[in-house]
């Protein structure tokens, strides 16, 4: 049997009309199968990714949850979970949790109680363990807290909401940190999740839906993200305390007098070597006599123009 050399995969999976022409070029560097791999520019081929469970969605009783990437530089890269009126966020392969509180006993009993002094937390929270000494079982799990009191709380099952039985579990020893989930409350119902759009500039994405208003994500820090509704008015002000009298000059030609109704308008300008913005208008409206209009006009200027 006849060897060839294929020195390039450059081409790609061809078409099986080309499998037998190997008077062509492209015979040559091309595959008759290319399946879950990625074809280099340089000729190479090498096997695609897969995925990676970072863990379970917040709620699992509906059908419709959208993942959106957030991309800042070669370090901070998240993705970005939208569900029924919440956002959550993961980083590094985990999900972004708030401060958390040290962790100073936990119980190998159902449900499983640990004690974090001061932790601030509610009945329904989400929870990450982390470091915890002795009782590794539970160390990076997530769970739901119920009967919640000041300083200790129970864990259940974060898909189930079962009690979390740790009679068998290794005896807690000392340490680790109870953290609650960040998330962030938003206006989108879970069946309009599909149709959002969204498009990032810097630390702001944008979202737009037709039934919702415009709004901006804002990413200040890891777990510090805020949402509020898109602004297209100019950031310079108006200026302000428009005012507007008849001149009493009478050096100037007045060709003939009669009532007439003029408004003025006034606005600022911000210019500056990066940019040019115009301000909305201030408006004032004066009843004149004279053709054409003699008036005085003064104002407030805005510092910023």
């Amino acid at each position: 049997m006849a060897t060839i050399v294929l020195p390039s995969f450059s081409k790609g999976e061809i078409s099986p009309t080309l499998h037998a022409r190997v008077d062509t070029a492209v015979y040559r560097t091309s595959l008759a199968k290319a399946r879950n791999c990625i074809i280099h520019p340089y000729g190479g081929i090498s096997n695609r990714p897969g995925s990676v469970c970072i863990g379970p969605i917040k709620d699992h009783t509906v059908d419709t949850t959208r993942l959106f990437r957030f991309h800042l530089g070669d370090t901070d890269q998240y993705v970005l979970e939208f569900g029924d009126l919440y956002m959550r966020v993961i980083r590094n392969d985990a999900q972004v949790v708030n401060s958390g509180t040290t962790i100073t006993a936990v119980t190998a009993a159902k449900p499983v109680v640990v004690t974090a002094a001061g932790h601030g937390l509610s009945n329904g929270d989400e929870v990450v363990l982390t470091s915890v000494g002795g009782m590794i079982e539970i160390n990076n799990g997530r769970f739901i807290v119920r009967g919640v009191d000041t300083n200790t709380v129970e864990l259940t099952h974060q898909v189930t909401g079962d009690n979390i039985d740790g009679v068998g579990f290794t005896a807690f020893t000392s340490g680790g940190t109870m953290a609650e989930v960040f998330e962030l409350t938003t206006p989108y119902a879970a069946a309009d999740l599909s149709t959002l759009k969204t498009v990032q500039s810097g630390n702001v994405i944008t979202i737009t839906h037709p039934t919702y208003a415009p709004r901006d994500l804002t990413r200040t820090g890891h777990n510090v993200w805020t949402l509020t509704t898109s602004t297209f008015a100019p950031a310079i002000s108006a200026p302000t305390n428009l005012t507007a009298t008849a001149s009493t000059n009478t050096n100037f030609q007045v060709f003939h007098t009669r009532d007439q109704t003029v408004r003025y308008r006034v606005t600022s300008i911000a210019d500056t070597d990066s940019y040019f913005e115009e301000s909305l208008p201030i408006t004032v409206t004066l009843t004149d006599s004279s053709d054409p209009p003699l008036n005085t006009l003064s104002w407030t200027a805005e510092s910023a123009a």
